[in-house]
């Protein structure tokens, strides 16, 4: 085995194994799918065979679902001479291997405690062969695929196989290694029709057939014709090989021997032959080709590996600036740099209440657009207003002249019919105008705690408070907005307006009157159509006054006021606490998130500084 593969990959990618070897301890492929080769195929397609003629180990075989987790077989070539040696590890269990022959029977109890007695686990199993006698290549051999659960398998079994192994090969880093008997029937293949479903052209696939001295007699030709992709073509081809059978596993007989038997059966089949001369045949072609494979995947994949480390150390460097590179364990440090945290978080709710946004802001945070909407409602409701006493004005002074008229003489109108219609009518407006407040109130508030538990994630007391300081301001504020709007509803009661204003606005609606040709009937006309014209023309200024004083009643009482005064209340919050290291304390889960951002930070900056070197 040495001296067919150890030269090629010494020469070729033995420092390209190295690499991602070497990237994969320092924990890349967590956040990225590096190059590798899964190895998948129908159940007792002879995967494990293929695996076994690779690390010369043997791998669990038997009845039923073998392989029931993913099973990382990392094989590296030692120096000649170097002892055989090997580690298993499965979670946070790591067990040392001192002979070939202890390596079933581990992963055996591996897959159980993964698995239990029956089941799959998509938990890792890696195995780590180190020998003069492997070459240097990192393959994961997945379940084999099942049709039907037998025995006390679960009935969705076949289900989580097909979705473990998917998770895998749909990953354009990954070579798929598609294992297939020659006894059966490849078009009712279910792993290559898998293969096909995630790498639809077969850039990535490469077919392997075993068993070939147990096809019936003349079937050959089939398999020439799968082989020369004439049934279910790949762009890699298919190749075939014969492993050791279980009759040479009950005899005892060596890879070696294995290796010198198949060739022989090559050169023996007539049909088989031209195969072995064009390197399509044997497992020395498949090794080699597995070599050629691997380096151009790993050639290929490099630069977008050197991209996607980049830019995943730009996304977590962003994160751990979002929550913090962490507090020190003094309170006094850990105060002043809460402080400062306030203190950006209160910028930004004034930089919201003036209407500067950042660009990553969604449109619930951006405040003055709901202002925008609630003060296009306001207006719209006294818009409707108007229009509404303009078409009931005559109604209500008939109205009046009917039920309020007293010893005046015809022709006389009265001022206090007047001012009973236009109180009434602005009295009114006064309840949607305190609904228009509520709900805008309501969205300050919902939005500055929001800001709140982003800008101090990670301390649930501390936010708890915020929230709390933000809900009292809130209250209190709305409590001046409430009282300056009643305050300005209750001097509309007085009907006021500046001469000079008034009369520009009569003499514009009386103009408006005679346009419209308004004819009234009945003993009073002049009576009616002059308090019409009139209740029209303070109704307009009443409504102008309105329209304007609500939306700056709220944005200064509930925005610019606001603001002001949570920044006071919270820039005095560690010095009227009764329990200031209470409000400090960090969620633990806040920690573990940032230990764990700081080593992947630490892993891809390691590995990024190795990807410089190719």
């Amino acid at each position: 085995m040495a001296c067919l593969l150890y030269t090629e990959y010494e020469e070729k990618i033995r420092p390209y194994i190295d690499l991602i070897d070497s990237l994969r301890e320092l924990g890349l492929d967590k956040h990225i799918a590096l190059p590798t080769i899964a190895v998948i195929g129908d159940q007792s397609s002879g995967k494990s065979s293929v695996l076994e003629m690779l690390s010369e180990v043997a791998l669990p075989r038997g009845i039923g679902i073998v392989t029931r987790c993913p099973l990382e077989l990392k094989l590296k070539n030692g120096e000649k001479g170097t002892p055989w040696k090997g580690q298993l590890r499965c979670r946070d269990f790591l067990v040392t291997l001192n002979s070939p022959d202890e390596v079933e029977g581990e992963v055996k109890t591996a897959q159980e405690n993964l698995a239990g007695k029956t089941g799959i686990s998509s938990e890792l199993i890696s195995l780590q062969v180190e020998s003069c006698c492997v070459p240097n290549l990192t393959l994961i051999d997945l379940p084999g695929i099942v049709r039907v659960p037998t025995g006390n398998q679960p009935q969705d079994i076949g289900a989580k196989i097909k979705n473990l192994i998917k998770s895998y090969i749909r990953k354009e880093e990954v070579i798929i290694l598609v294992v297939i008997s020659c006894n059966v029937d490849i078009a009712t293949t279910e792993a290559l029709k898998m293969a096909q479903e995630v790498d639809p052209n077969g850039e990535r696939t490469l077919g392997v057939l075993t068993k070939p001295d147990l096809i019936d007699y003349d079937a050959e030709k089939e398999i020439l014709k799968i082989i020369n992709n004439q049934m279910i073509p790949l762009q890699k081809g298919y190749m075939i090989i014969k492993c050791r059978g279980q009759h040479d596993l009950n005899a005892n007989t060596s890879l070696a021997s294995a290796l010198e038997k198949e060739i022989e059966f090559f050169k023996r089949n007539i049909h088989f032959r031209p195969l072995l001369e064009k390197s399509l045949a044997s497992f020395q072609h498949l090794s080699t080709r597995l070599t050629n494979e691997l380096i151009l995947q790993i050639r290929k994949c490099l630069p977008g590996i050197q991209e996607k480390t980049a830019s995943k150390i730009n996304e977590i460097t962003k994160q751990l600036d979002k929550i913090g590179g962490g507090f020190p364990e003094d309170t006094k440090t850990k105060v002043h740099n809460l402080t400062r945290k306030i203190l950006v978080y209160c910028d930004e709710l004034i930089n919201l209440a003036m209407g500067d946004y950042k660009k990553e802001y969604s449109s619930e945070v951006k405040l003055h657009h709901f202002a925008r909407e609630k003060f296009t409602e306001w207006y719209k409701k006294l818009a409707a207003a108007k229009i509404e006493l303009n078409e009931e004005a005559v109604n209500l002074v008939k109205h009046h002249e009917k039920y309020s008229k007293g010893r005046e003489l015809p022709g006389f109108t009265k001022y206090r019919v007047f001012e009973a219609i236009i109180r009434d009518q602005i009295q009114e407006l006064l309840e949607p105008s305190l609904e228009i407040m509520n709900e805008f109130s309501a969205n300050v508030e919902a939005v500055f705690k929001t800001l709140a538990r982003q800008h101090f994630n990670g301390f649930p007391a501390l936010v708890k408070e915020i929230q709390i300081k933000i809900t009292e301001t809130c209250q209190k504020m709305e409590k001046e907005a409430e009282h300056m709007i009643r305050t300005n509803f209750k001097m509309e009661g007085m009907v006021y307006a500046p001469d000079e204003m008034y009369g520009y606005k009569l003499l514009e609606f009386q103009s408006l009157s005679q346009q419209k040709g308004n004819n009234f009937t009945g003993n009073s006309i002049p009576d009616v159509q002059t308090m019409v014209v009139h209740l029209q023309t303070y109704y307009q200024i009443a409504i102008d006054r309105l329209i304007q004083m609500v939306p700056m009643v709220l944005r200064y009482f509930l925005l610019q006021e606001l603001t002001d005064q949570i920044k006071l209340e919270l820039a005095q919050l560690f010095f009227h606490s009764q329990d200031v290291d209470a409000l400090l304390h960090e969620d633990d889960d806040m920690a573990a998130t940032r230990r764990a951002l700081k080593d992947s930070l630490d892993q891809l900056t390691k590995a990024q500084t190795l990807l410089m070197i190719y």
